[in-house]
């Protein structure tokens, strides 16, 4: 994205300079929690790395929570509470007032939600206040449920953009016909591609067959995923049993937790894989441990951009993934890396174990596929494209 000339006209100037306070744009992030998944680890990153000389920026969250915020730099260690419980209460009530007098009393001139909650709160107090407001979508569809459907229809139609990460998205917004085409905005996400050695990958290899009690010529499969159906770990779980039978030796880790985490404990029993697999929960250092695979895999069934697949890509781990969502933005089979069908584990298996065997063809290909990132998808394209938008938004009419 090419951001507008500041000083093209006298008009787009003025607008600018009323908008700042002391030189600078100020800006609220507004997010559920710090919570450990995707969209809560690129909001961090985009923090960390906005220009404080030119964006005065400050962050709210409707609960002060989780592991990632020890991450978020000490310079918002000011952050705003808005504790949502529900849409159908007197908090609510209570809650979109104090956001919205916040917006007003701090002179906010954009106000940039990350996620669906967060969004819903958002836009109407930002409409209120008379301020500009990003929505950010990073999914395709929140859920089944008829109410996530409807209140992303209410964000998108509130906002005054619409901030996506891939062009998945955006066709899928736009197949809808619910908002105009220049509301949408296509930002990809951003990925800190660090060059690892081969020594470092095999002290992180060490570190995690010693953690699991395996030996280290242990062939490593991983996941790094919410334990919820749309993240498909059922049929991975079923073709790990077809990998583990050609390859004993082959074992299963997957990171992250969620509602699943039982059902997947139980087929892994049913088919007798049970010290194959071996769930993690959620980790702090899910992207050390990703260097650490033979193999990563995504199984979803549906998706925006994941940051898992960036986050393996980006160390030149081999990954085999479903063709899904943003994944095809990314991945290009046979030269980025390995694309299989969703809800298919005969031809997920199939891959793995290719992608296993074939040791110095996956090892090119998992290359290619970190230099594609760090063209397409670096973290500083990621913030750069981002403070152009606070800038345009305010030069240009909606």
């Amino acid at each position: 994205m090419t951001a507008l000339p500041i000083n093209s006209n006298v008009g787009q100037t003025k607008t600018l300079r009323q908008a700042k306070v002391d030189g600078r744009l100020r800006v609220l992030h507004l997010i559920t929690s710090f919570d450990i998944g995707g969209t809560e680890r690129q909001a961090i990153e985009l923090l960390n790395r906005i220009d404080e000389s030119r964006f005065d920026v400050r962050v709210g969250v409707l609960h002060r929570r989780g592991a990632l915020l020890e991450r978020l730099s000490p310079r918002f260690s000011a952050l705003s509470e808005f504790p949502l419980t529900s849409f159908y209460n007197a908090n609510a009530v209570r809650q979109l007032r104090r956001l919205r007098d916040q917006l007003i009393h701090d002179r906010i001139a954009i106000l940039h939600t990350h996620d669906f909650y967060a969004g819903m709160l958002g836009v109407t107090a930002a409409r209120l206040a008379k301020v500009k407001v990003i929505a950010a979508q990073r999914h395709l569809r929140l859920s089944e449920r008829l109410i996530h459907e409807w209140g992303t229809r209410y964000i998108q139609k509130l906002a005054h953009r619409v901030l996506v990460n891939s062009e998945a998205i955006r066709d899928h917004i736009m197949a809808a016909d619910s908002v105009p085409e220049s509301k949408v905005v296509v930002i990809r996400n951003g990925v800190f591609a660090e060059a690892l050695s081969s020594r470092i990958r095999d002290e992180y290899r060490t570190l995690l067959c010693r953690k699991l009690s395996l030996p280290l010529s242990t062939k490593l499969i991983g996941i790094v995923a919410r334990l919820e159906p749309v993240k498909g770990h059922r049929y991975l779980i079923e073709a790990a049993a077809q990998v583990i039978k050609s390859e004993p030796h082959a074992h299963f880790v997957l990171i992250g937790d969620g509602t699943l985490r039982e059902e997947i404990e139980q087929q892994t029993a049913q088919l007798g894989i049970t010290h194959h697999v071996h769930l993690l929960g959620d980790r702090n250092d899910a992207a050390k441990l990703a260097a650490a695979f033979d193999v990563s895999v995504l199984a979803s069934l549906h998706e925006g951009l994941p940051n898992a697949v960036m986050e393996a890509m980006a160390v030149a781990v081999p990954v085999v993934a479903t063709a899904v969502g943003g994944v095809k933005e990314m991945i290009k089979d046979g030269e980025t890396g390995f694309l299989v069908p969703p809800a298919n584990s005969e031809l997920m298996a199939r891959r793995i174990l290719d992608a296993l065997r074939q040791r110095e063809i996956s090892e090119l290909i998992a290359l290619r596929g970190r230099q594609y990132l760090l063209n397409y998808f670096s973290m500083q394209r990621m913030v750069e494209s981002t403070e152009n938008l606070y800038r345009e938004m305010l030069v240009k009419a909606r």
